[in-house]
């Protein structure tokens, strides 16, 4: 039986380089990872670390050896996860939007963190459908991103924040959202997002023909330029750029719902539990 220990030694060697610096980040000494070394390559029957290297590297069966020990040790943490009790701990994988890690993450991590010291975070950011097809290939836990029509096959939703979209256009500017969108030049939220896509089917169904003049994927940059009198844009409403015109998107104004997506029943669904208590006092 591979012990797991040893497992982390030939991690933390991978992932740092060389005996001492694995020792280092471990609180062993140089000798400890060098016998869990030696015990592991007895095991397995094939050389994992060129010594000769200075620092010690992995050999090529070394390398295949960290993916698999990669898992197994994920494995051993999901397992930890199902504990009972109030104590948290465990390594918890979640992908984020960048629009939601500019403001609604940064206090919620902190909260957690306060709350449960021994749960390490690991962040990924990127668009939704990806960070969608993420957690269906085990990727990552869980994700923060804008919500579908229907919820991607396979996965669970569980409603964050719901922020009201709206026309967003020049200081001094005036008319209705209609009006701004229709007279004025006209920048895309990102359709390669799910939020930009469900703006253009908005603007579809009520029959709104803008002026587009660029498509960008960053909220700053499109408020930077809107600032900069370069034209309107239709945005989720973050309340931060208080000395532009900032107009309801719709009559009832529409919305932009932000979701966690999980598998069913994750094995560090107590970890989850925790993010979402985080995320509350955000909504």
């Amino acid at each position: 039986m591979l012990n797991p220990r040893h497992l982390a030694s030939l991690i933390a060697i991978a992932d740092h380089g060389g005996f001492a610096a694995a020792g280092a980040v471990l609180g062993r000494s140089h000798s400890a990872i060098s016998l869990h070394i030696k015990a592991l390559e007895e095991e397995v029957g094939v050389t994992l670390v060129d010594r000769a290297a200075r620092p010690a590297v992995l050999t090529p069966e070394g390398e295949q050896m960290v993916e698999q020990a990669r898992r197994l040790q994920r494995v051993l943490e999901d397992i930890v996860a199902l504990r009972p009790g109030q104590h948290l701990s465990g390594r918890l994988s979640v992908g984020v939007v960048p629009t939601a890690m500019a403001h609604l993450m940064p206090p919620a991590l902190s909260r957690l963190r306060s709350a449960h010291p021994d749960v390490q975070l690991e962040i990924r950011t990127g668009l939704s459908g990806e960070l969608a097809a993420a957690v269906a290939a085990v990727d990552v836990d869980a994700a923060l991103v804008t919500a579908p029509d229907l919820a991607p096959d396979g996965l669970e939703m569980r409603l964050v924040a719901e922020e009201p979209l709206i026309v967003l256009a020049p200081a001094g500017t005036d008319g209705d959202d209609a009006t701004l969108l229709s007279t004025h030049p006209f920048i895309w939220f990102s359709r390669k997002t799910w939020a930009g896509q469900q703006i253009e089917r908005r603007l579809l169904d009520r029959g709104i023909r803008v002026q587009p003049v660029m498509e960008i994927d960053s909220l700053e940059a499109i408020e930077a330029l809107v600032r900069h009198g370069l034209g309107v844009a239709v945005v989720p409403d973050r309340g931060l750029a208080g000395d532009l015109v900032r107009v309801p998107f719709g009559d009832p104004q529409a919305t932009r719902r932000l979701v966690l997506l999980t598998r069913p029943r994750p094995p560090r669904a107590r970890l989850i539990d925790a993010l979402m208590e985080a995320l509350t006092p955000v909504r």
